[in-house]
């Protein structure tokens, strides 16, 4: 509303100018004044017209871009073995629905592939009377199934009757320091091997005396070898280093027995 009063008395002035001009200036000086009276109008207008328009929002900051999420490779370590003993819980507590003491082993080279792309195998039971096997089948929907398998062989195996070869001991090397041992190599080893029995239903071990690992229910299971583990003569003292980590151990006939 102010801007129109302002337009309208601007106007009644720059009318009376005009009419000034026209009635006292003559010749060549009329037509440069009333340019000059037309421009000074029009900026006069322009300027009143300028300050009625609504302002423009300014526009608003653009939110930063959030960082694209990238899935981790599961081969990467330590990612790979922790979803593999992810699988390994669920088949245990699988087939814990058949018997309390049934453990197992994976009979394929390579359950990792399994687990990534889902398939099917089989796996060695331990524990229940009348079942040897189970068949794992994974889809890529990461359903689970088992299913008990009873295998009965075609004849007898020649090699079951077989006596035992008796062990040659080996010569006694220079007793060393188990703790040392503990600590630079059998730590690392023994915490690994304990995390995939416990996820296979297992609660001890049979450690011999050349570091070869051997399971309670006769399991063929390839489990890494405990190098440069110490001699009989020092297992008195390692079975103290073994308390003070959580593991509870006890000698049996030249083998040292390793339960958590």
């Amino acid at each position: 509303m102010k801007s129109d009063n302002a337009i309208r008395n601007g106007t009644s002035i720059f009318v009376g100018i005009i009419v000034a001009i026209a009635a006292f200036a003559r010749g060549a000086l009329l037509l440069p004044l009333l340019l000059v009276a037309c421009s000074v109008w029009g900026l006069y207008v322009l300027h009143y017209l300028r300050g009625s328009l609504p302002a423009v929002p300014k526009k608003k900051a653009k939110a930063p871009r959030r960082a694209k999420f990238v899935v981790p490779d599961i081969e990467d370590e330590p990612l790979s073995d922790i979803l593999l003993l992810h699988v390994n819980q669920r088949i245990t507590a699988a087939l814990r629905t058949a018997g309390s003491n049934i453990t197992w082993e994976w009979a394929t080279k390579d359950p990792l592939a399994i687990v990534k792309e889902g398939g099917r195998c089989l796996i060695r039971v331990h524990g229940l009377d009348g079942f040897e096997s189970a068949e794992v089948v994974l889809d890529k929907q990461a359903h689970l199934r088992c299913k008990l398998i009873n295998a009965v062989p075609l004849r007898p195996n020649p090699t079951a009757d077989a006596p035992e070869k008796p062990r040659i001991p080996a010569e006694t090397p220079p007793l060393p320091d188990p703790r040392i041992w503990y600590e630079t190599e059998g730590r690392t080893t023994l915490e690994n091997i304990v995390a995939d029995l416990s996820s296979r239903g297992h609660h001890s071990m049979t450690v011999q005396e050349d570091g070869h690992i051997q399971l309670v229910d006769g399991s063929t299971s390839v489990l890494p070898e405990l190098h440069g583990f110490p001699p009989v003569g020092c297992w008195e003292k390692l079975k103290q280093v073994f308390a003070g980590d959580g593991l509870a151990a006890e000698e049996t006939s030249g083998k040292l027995v390793l339960s958590w």
